[in-house]
């Protein structure tokens, strides 16, 4: 775990959340980026040590799939973060996209 900064897309799904967000996690890698997805965030890798994705490396978003609709986020590992305003506004988002 690591303090990392998460920068939100400007969106409806976003409204109400910072521009920039700084909480404790465990970033990661992807082996590719998500494509055909609404990118909802991205982590500043300038801010952690180990990205590899460079200033596009996305951590959120959303995905229209077939007649449903998807929401992912790479965001929370630690327990800590579920008591997180910001953290519980992105998943309310998430889970109201997905639930149409």
């Amino acid at each position: 775990m690591q303090p990392v900064t998460v920068r939100f897309r400007p969106g409806a799904l976003t409204a109400g959340l910072p521009a920039t967000w700084r909480v404790t996690d465990e970033p990661y890698n992807f082996r590719g980026r998500p494509r055909g997805v609404q990118v909802l965030a991205t982590l500043d890798e300038s801010t952690y040590s180990g990205g590899t994705m460079g200033a596009d490396h996305p951590i959120a978003w959303t995905a229209e799939v077939g007649r449903g609709r998807s929401f992912y986020t790479g965001l929370g590992h630690p327990d800590a973060i579920y008591a997180d305003p910001v953290f519980r506004t992105l998943l309310a988002a998430g889970i109201r996209y997905a639930a149409g």
